[in-house]
């Protein structure tokens, strides 16, 4: 997997949910204090003012953000997870 995802960042607690059409997984060792991986295609949880970072292949299809506003960075630029809706 080559590409990287990163979410959070503000101050205001946000759910999330990310699905990719290939892999996604977290990068920290301990990815169940801070996210769920509902599948080998999805992630969700929930995130507020630290980042974590999900490593992916294929494309992101969804972004779904609830509860607040929240950074989100594919490959160190960032997107608006609006543009990313199933």
């Amino acid at each position: 997997m080559t590409q990287l995802l990163t979410i959070g960042g503000c101050e205001t607690p946000s759910n999330f949910e990310i699905t990719v059409d290939g892999t996604i997984k977290p990068i920290s060792e301990d990815p169940f204090e801070d996210a769920i991986i509902a599948s080998g295609t999805t992630v969700e949880g929930a995130v507020d003012s630290d980042h974590l970072e999900f490593q992916f292949s294929g494309e992101v299809t969804d972004i779904t953000v609830t509860g607040g506003k929240t950074d989100v960075e594919i490959d160190g630029e960032a997107v608006d997870p609006a543009e990313y809706v199933a």
